[in-house]
């Protein structure tokens, strides 16, 4: 074979350093120089022999033999070399840290793209051959890399990459969208939770199991003390005038509800999970609630005290909107209930002093202007006198009386007196509604009445400051003639400060819709 001979390879020459890093270009001829030209590039010629010049690459067979001029320095791979037939993939080194090439050797059906193995080789050379750091000399690999697969490849290695970068990026679009998925999700139970966790929280004063009840009942029987004289303190401040309570009481009524969640696709309720091992709490009838496998833990509850009054002679109660439908009012209620639960009402009963028996109270009927409602009692609340609502205007500087059951179960406890807490304590299998039903039983169940002067005056609210807190939301507050002029609202925590209620002349609107249209 004639060595000038082309063969059916093709010779190339990558430049891996100078300005031209990164590029590649084809060698003809039997015969090509290599030129050093300026910023340390390499040239390659084969039209003529220039006047001056490095190497000289002469054809033998599929490769060239590289000859180095007199005087200069070459070096293939790392050891300097005179004359040397090249193989396919040396490194050329042009002068003692010049300018690096390495030459290569394609067949000729394949032509001169790259594979992507040579790709990450010849970055890798040329990241090596910078001057700089490390840091330097990775970015000039990072980005050597991404150029080089799309533009120094074949067309189907280009496809394939793309396709797999397409790939890539769906498999990181579709991982997202489940990872801020999964995330909301959790966002959602971790809010269910802590929605239930606030709302338990409230229930807090109405225990539901034994254990919760003897907690409470400890609790109090340790400040029987404080509690008792602190309540006696706020009863002999309020002075309130015996025969305008005496007439009130009996138609002043402790509330007692409890109400839950179903989800509003399967209607199934929601329900605590416990940890195994842990006992269920008792539903609102004092019997352990159902557990299957498929929905483990107790029914969740919330249970809540609040207070009405007889306003008619056939039985209607009026009371807050927020007594009758707590979970509008509630933040944490609204959070579980935007996650597609509906609220459901579990029970809700009335107490009347002097009455032992607790009767069901159903909602009549809402006001959608006011905070207020009308509840239906059975025919126990027929036989009492209803409190007048008054028609009479009031005015800043008058005095009121509020009866109410501000604190529920607790304050009630706390005004029984040391005995009967302790009795209770001793007895087992009593919750919430039992407890409740021990102190009416017993005749403990009253309201309590506090004295105020009104303060502010408007269409929609009159402002006082009897002393009350939660509990006592919906009573009677009462002119020092027994009239009902407002229904306690709003009410800041802890006794003291100002009050809220809702006119006596929008809840005689209410009234009116509810015995006419029942």
């Amino acid at each position: 074979m004639d060595p000038q001979r082309s063969s059916d390879t093709i010779p190339v020459i990558a430049h891996l350093s100078g300005a031209r890093r990164g590029t590649s270009e084809r060698l003809s001829g039997a015969v090509v120089w290599l030129v050093l030209g300026d910023q340390s590039t390499v040239y390659a010629t084969s039209d003529e022999a220039p006047s001056s010049y490095d190497a000289e690459l002469s054809r033998r067979g599929q490769s060239y033999e590289l000859t180095a001029v007199a005087g200069r320095e070459i070096w293939v791979n790392g050891e300097r070399t005179e004359r040397l037939v090249l193989a396919s993939g040396d490194v050329i080194e042009i002068g003692k840290g010049g300018p690096v090439i390495r030459f290569r050797l394609y067949p000729l059906e394949r032509g001169t793209a790259k594979s992507v193995g040579e790709v990450f080789s010849d970055c890798w050379a040329c990241a090596r051959h910078e001057s700089g750091g490390a840091l330097h000399r990775a970015a000039v690999f990072l980005a050597g890399v991404p150029m080089g697969l799309a533009t120094q490849t074949s067309r189907s290695v280009r496809l394939s990459l793309l396709a797999a970068l397409m790939l890539l990026v769906a498999a990181t679009v579709v991982l997202a969208g489940r990872t801020v998925l999964l995330e909301r999700r959790l966002a959602e139970e971790q809010a269910q939770v802590s929605a239930m966790a606030a709302l338990l929280e409230k229930s807090r004063d109405n225990p539901a199991s034994e254990a919760e009840l003897k907690r409470m009942l400890a609790e109090v029987r340790d400040s029987m003390t404080a509690a008792t004289e602190r309540l006696g303190a706020l009863e002999q401040r309020s002075e309130a005038p015996s025969r305008v309570i005496a007439a009130a009481t009996r138609a002043t009524v402790l509330l007692l509800g409890s109400y839950g969640f179903v989800d509003s696709a399967s209607g199934d309720s929601l329900r605590i999970t416990l940890a195994p091992g842990a006992t269920p709490i008792p539903g609102p009838n004092g019997d352990p609630p159902p557990v299957t496998p498929e929905r483990p833990g107790p029914v969740f509850e919330v249970r809540y005290t609040g207070t009405g009054f007889i306003a008619s002679s056939n039985g209607l109660i009026l009371t807050n909107r927020h007594v009758a439908v707590p979970w509008e009012f509630d933040e944490a209620a609204a959070g579980i209930i935007a996650q597609g639960f509906t609220p459901v009402m579990r029970r809700f009963i009335a107490y009347m002093p002097g009455v032992e028996k607790p009767f069901d109270v159903q909602t009549v009927r809402v006001s959608d202007e006011a905070d207020l409602a009308l509840l239906r009692g059975s025919a126990v609340a027929d036989s009492i006198v209803a409190l007048h609502l008054s028609i009479a205007p009031v005015h800043p500087g008058q005095e009121v009386i509020v009866l109410g059951y501000p604190l529920g179960i607790r304050a009630l406890m706390a005004r029984t007196g040391a005995t009967f807490v302790q009795q209770l304590l001793s007895e087992g299998d009593v919750d919430f509604w039992t407890a409740a039903e021990r102190l009416s039983a017993r005749g403990f169940i009253a309201p309590l009445a506090s004295r105020g002067i009104i303060g502010q005056v408007t269409p929609q609210t009159v402002v006082y400051d009897a002393q009350t807190t939660h509990g006592g939301s919906g009573g009677p507050v009462l002119s020092t003639a027994g009239e009902v002029v407002a229904i306690n609202s709003a009410i800041l925590a802890g006794f003291g400060g100002s009050n809220i209620g809702v006119p006596a002349k929008q809840a005689r609107r209410l009234l009116v819709l509810g015995i006419a249209f029942p």
